[in-house]
């Protein structure tokens, strides 16, 4: 459950509100989100497990039962466009995309695309690449989420701006939050054990390599070496390193400063009673999840990436980190906790910014635009 997620679910609710028949495939089962569909928007729940394509049979049949349920999907709704997110929805667009007049959008929301770490192979990563180079020409067209999403995906096939065809620049937005009433925001930091009086700082994300929580881990045993304030940090999601952080907050002695209660469904409440966010991330494309933080006027610190700082103007809306480094993390949030002057300046201009430049509903009038040019 990451931004991209959550951007599919508010788009297809935002749809419906507009008349539109809207409709969810989701190729795996219920999750969290699932919750937050309206009642307007058709969602279909496959069910499907990929296999690994170690195991060529298997991976073979459970590509041909996924193609059959989304063509089912499709001629039963008689669906006309479908925009898909993220590499593994763009594939199986890819694989819709041969068949018939069916328009297919795929949308990138990542600067690296093509980074899978440790569970990469020379083959598999010029099998990707072939097939976004597919996606690029036999598409009705694909979405970047910002400028620097598009220039990378360019860099990394290859591609000059002729051979990128239709590749669409519509940047993420939020919807502007609302501010939560005081007893409110006392009843969510009793709920994670924060002090009233201390200052929250949140992060939240996958736990993931990407998101570098490992760092703002260190950057917190670096803080409590420190003469500050009373302070706290929340790192709100899941994922395959939460164990491994989760140890590593318990071997730093940190357990009273840092908890990490995993997946949360009130994290609009959590940022609504916060005075900070982190974004330690290495990559990123456009972080929803940085313009969620800022929308709830809170100071915020993102590391010096591509994506950050295209949101972040630094010293204005927000502080900026070296990444891959702790003690830098560390300094700006020592800055940030340390006056309560520079984190309403930092938190105000934050919120103008999100307000001129990343509204949600610019998105969505955007989406129908492509949609109907599609």
């Amino acid at each position: 459950m990451g931004g991209a997620e959550h951007l599919a679910v508010q788009l297809a609710n935002a749809l419906a509100s507009r008349g539109l028949e809207s409709n969810l495939l989701v190729m795996g089962d219920e999750g969290p989100l699932s919750e937050r569909i309206g009642n307007d928007v058709q969602v279909s729940y496959f069910r499907l497990a990929r296999a690994s394509i170690k195991s060529p049979v298997k991976f073979a049949g459970s590509l041909a039962r996924g193609r059959m349920l989304l063509l089912e999907a499709c001629r039963k709704s008689r669906l006309q466009i479908i925009q898909t997110h993220l590499p593994g929805a763009n594939f199986w667009g890819l694989m819709l995309g041969s068949r018939g007049s069916r328009r297919i959008i795929a949308t990138v929301h990542n600067n690296a695309e093509f980074r899978y770490g440790d569970r990469d192979s020379a083959f598999r990563a010029a099998l990707r690449r072939w097939a976004y180079r597919e996606i690029l020409k036999r598409q009705a067209a694909t979405v970047a989420v910002s400028e620097q999403v598009r220039t990378s995906l360019l860099r990394d096939l290859g591609l000059s701006e002729r051979a990128a065809g239709d590749l669409e620049i519509i940047t993420n937005g939020v919807r502007l939050a609302e501010p939560i009433s005081k007893s409110a925001g006392t009843e969510v930091r009793r709920d994670l054990g924060v002090p009233e009086d201390a200052v929250l700082v949140v992060a939240a994300g996958r736990h993931d390599e990407q998101k570098n929580f490992r760092d703002l881990i260190e950057a917190a045993r670096i803080l409590e070496t420190r003469d500050l304030p009373e302070w706290r940090l929340v790192i709100a999601g899941d994922g395959p390193l939460l164990a491994d952080h989760r140890q590593a907050v318990q071997r730093r002695g940190l357990t009273g400063r840092v908890s990490l209660p995993g997946t949360v469904m009130n994290l609009s409440d959590i940022l609504g009673s916060a005075d900070i966010f982190a974004l330690s991330s290495l990559w990123e494309g456009l972080p929803l999840v940085l313009l969620e933080a800022m929308s709830s006027r809170l100071a915020v610190v993102g590391n010096r990436i591509a994506g950050v700082g295209e949101v972040i103007v630094e010293g204005d809306s927000g502080l900026m980190a070296d990444p891959g480094d702790p003690d830098s993390l560390a300094g700006c949030l020592s800055e940030l906790i340390s006056s309560r002057d520079l984190r309403q300046r930092l938190a105000s201009s934050a919120r103008k910014t999100v307000e001129e430049r990343f509204d949600f509903e610019r998105v969505v009038d955007q989406v129908v635009d492509l949609y109907r040019r599609c």
